[in-house]
């Protein structure tokens, strides 16, 4: 792991429940030395990623402007919302885009159904690995090597549904890839369905994102399955074909 990535790492400390801490707490909390905990707190406080109030720290204002950044200039948003409003002004669902970094997927943009589920799943809301259409999608579009290596640290942890043996993991995820689309029925919330397409972004058929509709079970008994995975799946490609265009050729000169 290098230095930055290091120093990053501290940002991940703060939640809720630890809304503040002293350069002390966070070395224990990181494993660092004191000297090289109060050299990376003082860096980022400087670039205002954290903010000091009389020896607290907390995450500084920074971040929101560059959350506010990331909302105006994403690709990834700016091709999705778009499409992610269509479908759920026709259904009537909760709708989400979500996309993977660092082993995580994570929730980017959240829009309201027409029933408000209030499930949580809000912007920056980290999901399960392996629990839920929307991480399903984008974890069975891995190459087979890297899926693997996801595997044998901690992905059957995140769904007792499967066993824990490699060949089931792989065949559970070219059935997803197969039928373009996953359902998950109760998996995350009870009495609620959730059906993901996953968005492509590259010509090796991996995905990093994924398009979702989230139903309550009453609900999503209205619609045809197979109609239904099939919109969601075409705005899927939509979103990937504007958000990832195909990189233009070489040039011969």
């Amino acid at each position: 792991m290098s230095s930055l990535t290091r120093m990053l790492s501290i940002l991940d400390l703060f939640s809720s429940t630890a809304m503040s801490m002293t350069a002390e707490s966070i070395a224990e909390g990181m494993g660092f030395t004191r000297t090289t905990c109060y050299r990376y707190v003082k860096e980022l406080t400087e670039a205002g990623l954290l903010n000091n109030a009389n020896g607290l720290y907390s995450l500084g204002a920074r971040i929101i402007n560059l959350d506010r950044k990331m909302r105006e200039s994403d690709p990834l948003l700016q091709a999705g919302i778009p499409e992610l409003q269509k479908l759920v002004r026709s259904t009537g669902g909760e709708g989400l885009i979500s996309t993977m970094y660092d082993e995580q997927i994570i929730n980017i943009h959240h829009e309201d159904g027409a029933e408000r589920l209030n499930l949580g799943f809000s912007r920056g809301q980290v999901m399960p690995l392996m629990k839920g259409a929307s991480s399903k999608v984008i974890i069975a579009t891995m190459s087979r090597a890297r899926l693997k290596r996801l595997f044998d640290r901690h992905l059957l942890a995140g769904d007792p549904a499967l066993t824990d043996d490699w060949p089931t993991l792989w065949r559970y995820c070219q059935q997803i890839i197969q039928q373009g689309y996953w359902v998950s029925h109760e998996e995350l919330h009870a009495g609620h369905v959730g059906i993901s397409a996953p968005i492509p972004s590259g010509e090796n058929g991996e995905a990093t994102s994924s398009v979702t509709l989230v139903f309550t079970r009453e609900h999503y008994a209205l619609f045809n399955e197979s109609a239904l995975g099939g919109a969601i799946s075409a705005a899927a490609r939509q979103v990937g074909q504007k958000a990832f265009p195909a990189a233009p050729p070489p040039s011969k000169n």
